[in-house]
């Protein structure tokens, strides 16, 4: 049940007005069944390790709670540790057992459909382990009391809005919400609905449109001169931005129908004008979440250990920000996939931001030499387009199919330019117009409205006339027949 489905927009209709029917007090309980008949659309028989992964934490939770202080941090290691062998089992099977083959099932409708012959990994199990060791790790720091309601502890990770790409909701956050009496709102359902069918543009109209043009160069990468590659990188660029900002739109706007806000993933990313801007802007709860328990913790652990102010005629603070970044974002390019592509992808971003750090005085210098403000105009568009590009460099390796691939891919780019491919006008016509209504609409929301929705207007009727104007776009030009959500593999 793909949130790009008419299937996916009857269920959420019917469990919302089920919600509201039902009594305050049981709320929470229809909202989990729901959530775990999301999750049966898919293949059912995980649904078991998902639940066996809800009662373990449970326990080691409420365990971790009472252990003495000086305890806890060896209960926190075993819950840490077993949450990452469960990852680790199922994101690199067929690794570890290449010749193994099962036998599973996709559900469509909830009826069994084409069978599954290698291991994949449960949807959603790496996002719902990465809740679980925050919550686990908030414990431990004592910001938060243990969830007693195993109901509710199993809606805090279940919830289906989130459950498959997030995003990674801090216990502080989403639990207390969980707890609300929530009474129907009109105007945050109203929100909510207006936010997913952005959340449908982003996705039908943007995302799968460019993945058809993506798809056939990279897929064929080899037959394909530079100039093609090149406009096919910035393409993907705005297919991936689209596809899982599509879907956190959709998920958001689904959790408001329930009155609970979820916490935004994206903050118009390619306006950034730095590296570091970037990720506080792009997928940006798992961002924090790398910052909180795998940066500053490394960065913290690296600070009592080296004593000198210097190494190497370099500044302690610099080695441990190198180092601790470096190990951040290799981790962000395991978490991705274990091709040798992603951990190059995930480095890059380490390099960028040690490059960063290392020259900000050379550059606060050389700004001042020049006379240049950085507040100058000119200044931050040649950032944003700087910033965009070396996002861009980067997915070249996010997308190909291996690192070979990646290097040729560029080899092609330095050394092989002709005519640009174009399979059908068209087709690129609905691609350039996606993307420039995108940027439009972002441009807006970053300068003058500061809102999540594509259209805020004092005038009801034009409100009423944008929404239906994006809604003939989506079913004039938006691709029906797509796949679905890129992040729905990690």
């Amino acid at each position: 049940m793909a949130f790009n489905s008419i299937v996916y927009t009857l269920f959420l209709s019917v469990c919302a007005i089920l919600y509201y029917l039902l009594p305050v007090r049981f709320r929470w309980a229809g909202l989990l069944a729901a959530s775990i008949g999301y999750y049966l659309s898919f293949i059912p028989v995980f649904i078991s390790i998902l639940l066996l992964v809800v009662v373990i934490n449970y326990f080691l939770a409420n365990h971790l709670a009472k252990v003495q202080e000086k305890r806890k941090g060896r209960t926190l290691v075993m819950a840490i540790f077993i949450n990452l062998v469960i990852l680790a089992f199922f994101k690199y099977f067929h690794i570890f057992f290449p010749q193994n083959r099962i036998s599973l099932y996709n559900v469509d409708w909830f009826f069994r459909t084409d069978p599954i012959t290698s291991m994949i990994m449960p949807l959603g199990l790496s996002y719902i382990l990465f809740t679980v060791l925050s919550y686990q790790i908030e414990l431990k720091r004592n910001t938060i009391q243990p969830e007693q309601h195993i109901g509710y502890f199993s809606l805090y990770l279940l919830f289906f809005p989130r459950v498959a790409q997030g995003p990674l909701e801090r216990p502080q956050q989403l639990i207390p919400q969980l707890h609300q009496p929530h009474s129907f709102d009109y105007t945050l359902a109203l929100e909510g609905l207006k936010q997913i069918l952005w959340g449908y543009f982003k996705k039908l109209v943007v995302a799968d449109r460019l993945a058809i043009y993506v798809d056939a160069i990279y897929n064929n990468s080899e037959h394909h001169n530079g100039t093609t590659l090149i406009v096919a990188t910035f393409f993907f660029a705005f297919q991936i931005y689209a596809d899982f900002s599509g879907y956190t739109d959709i998920a958001l706007g689904s959790a408001k129908i329930f009155g609970i806000n979820l916490t935004g993933n994206f903050k118009r990313p390619y306006l950034a004008t730095s590296i570091k801007e970037f990720w506080n802007r792009w997928h940006i709860t798992f961002s924090f979440w790398l910052r909180d328990y795998v940066f500053l913790p490394l960065a913290y652990f690296l600070s009592k250990r080296m004593k000198k102010q210097e190494y190497m005629w370099v500044a302690t603070e610099k080695w441990i920000y190198l180092v601790a970044s470096l190990v951040t974002f290799a981790i962000c390019g395991i978490w991705h996939g274990e091709g040798w592509n992603f951990l190059v992808w995930g480095l890059l971003f380490g390099v960028f931001l040690t490059y960063s750090n290392w020259t900000e005085k050379l550059q606060k210098q050389f700004r001042k030499k020049l006379h240049i403000k950085k507040t100058n105009w000119l200044y931050l568009f040649y950032k944003t387009i700087l910033t965009f590009f070396l996002v861009s460099f980067t997915w070249i390796f996010f997308r190909a199919g291996s690192l070979d691939n990646a290097i040729a891919i560029l080899e092609n780019m330095l050394t092989s330019h002709g005519s640009l491919y174009i399979p059908d006008a068209q087709q690129l016509v609905y691609c350039v117009f996606g993307i420039l209504f995108l940027v439009f609409v972002e441009i807006v929301q970053e300068f003058k409205s500061k809102n999540n929705l594509p259209y805020i207007s004092g005038h009801w009727y034009l409100e009423q006339i944008a929404y239906a104007v994006l809604i003939i776009i989506i079913l004039t030009i938006g691709v029906f027949d797509g796949g679905q959500f890129i992040y729905f593999q990690f």
